[in-house]
């Protein structure tokens, strides 16, 4: 169910967001807010997985593709209607009809098929299994140095071992191995560049401390071995705003929990603007400039990232809070903006989707979006996320 906006404050100069949730986001139960998160980021993930890094020539061919936004073309209230009617699960054959090492495994991929950005997720929630506690960074590492503790049917074996590789070097290292052929330091991953590896594997670890986005920050900080550079404080923030829409803040509650959780002190060093305020401001000028037009915002984002690896840390936080913005904060809209972007779109969809799942709930996503993804992460393996989620809920106590 989308749930409508009831009115307005300021938040950020003249730029003004919806405050309220409604009545019905006040009924959400933390249980279903816990799954909204972990199924939200896994729809996001399935949506974009199909069309990410494809050209969009290509992406154009597709039967109800996502939309080419024009010039001109504003995103009012029919245009957001539209927008949610696009949401569809594609299988991956049309253009990516082989497995590939970071994005779907399977030939060909079925739709609801998921990609790195949640096999990251299951390697966290295996060791929260393992622990049954607080999550830390060597039992984490452990599970990353022997994920899947089953067997993987063909060639997923050869795929698991190439996508991990950066990680398994930086595992071995936090377990204190330190043979150049085996182990590597952390802040080497990805040549130390701030990236969303944090996104990707850390954005349950809020399910754990809902209401407490300091305690979340924190944890997510001290986990995030993987994370370097400003991305180690962005990613640790988003968790920080997905603890405080657990329990049922309101979007600029969310945002100033992002900007205000800093137990760290970034934003005390001298001589430098802590990045997180940074980019959410960029975000919110973007498209308050884009004045309600997609194709104005999405041409400002060419620019901005033009020599930047679409990946980096920086890039789903701004694509995913510009699109939340732009969309009025309709969560279903957003979720299609944050594709028809373009580039890695897997990662920004799951960024938004974890989002609106926990502001709104498990019930927010229509069936035709939840059941392929239940069905194919059962299928291809054994997890189900409903059940994960009362696991989360269970660890709080």
């Amino acid at each position: 169910m989308t749930l409508s906006r009831r009115n307005w404050v300021q938040l950020v100069g003249s730029l003004c967001l919806p405050i309220s949730l409604g009545a019905e986001a006040a009924k959400v139960s933390l249980r279903d807010r816990i799954a909204g998160l972990l199924y939200g980021s896994a729809i996001g993930d399935a949506l974009g997985g199909p069309v990410e890094f494809q050209p969009r020539e290509a992406v154009r061919q597709l039967p109800n593709p996502p939309k080419a936004w024009q010039a001109g073309e504003r995103l009012d209230a029919a245009a957001k209607a539209e927008a949610r009617s696009r949401l569809i699960m594609r299988p991956y054959a049309p253009l990516r009809p082989f497995s590939e090492p970071y994005g779907q495994w399977g030939d060909p991929a079925p739709a609801g098929t998921i990609t790195d950005d949640t096999r990251h997720k299951l390697v966290f929630l295996d060791s929260l299994h393992r622990t049954g506690g607080p999550p830390n960074a060597k039992t984490l590492a452990q599970v990353y140095m022997g994920w899947p503790t089953k067997p993987l049917p063909g060639a997923w074996k050869a795929m698991n071992a190439d996508w991990l590789e950066e990680w398994r070097y930086a595992s071995a290292w936090v377990l204190g191995e330190r043979d150049p052929s085996k182990a590597r330091p952390p802040e080497r991953m990805w040549q130390g560049l701030p990236t969303c590896c944090g996104q990707m594997t850390s954005l349950p670890v809020a399910a754990l401390y809902p209401g407490e986005p300091a305690k979340a920050y924190q944890s997510c900080y001290q986990l995030s071995y993987f994370d370097n550079g400003f991305g180690k404080d962005l990613n640790a923030a988003l968790v920080a705003g997905l603890a405080s829409a657990l329990s049922g803040a309101t979007w600029p509650e969310i945002l100033a929990s992002i900007r205000k959780t800093d137990p760290y002190r970034y934003g005390d060093i001298r001589y430098t603007e802590r990045q997180v305020d940074r980019w959410l401001n960029i975000a919110l000028k973007l498209v308050k400039e884009a004045k309600g037009e997609p194709a104005v915002l999405f041409d400002a984002l060419e620019k901005l990232f033009a020599e930047t690896i679409k990946w980096e840390a920086q890039v789903p936080f701004v694509v995913a809070f510009a699109c939340l913005a732009l969309a009025d904060y309709d969560p279903l809209t957003a979720l299609q903006l944050s594709i028809e972007w373009g580039h890695d779109t897997d990662s920004y969809a799951s960024l938004v989707g974890a989002y609106i799942g926990a502001v709104h709930g498990v019930g927010l996503f229509p069936d035709s979006l939840v059941k392929p993804v239940h069905e194919r992460l059962l299928a291809d393996f054994e997890v189900d996320l409903s059940k994960e989620a009362d696991f989360l809920l269970k660890l709080q106590g």
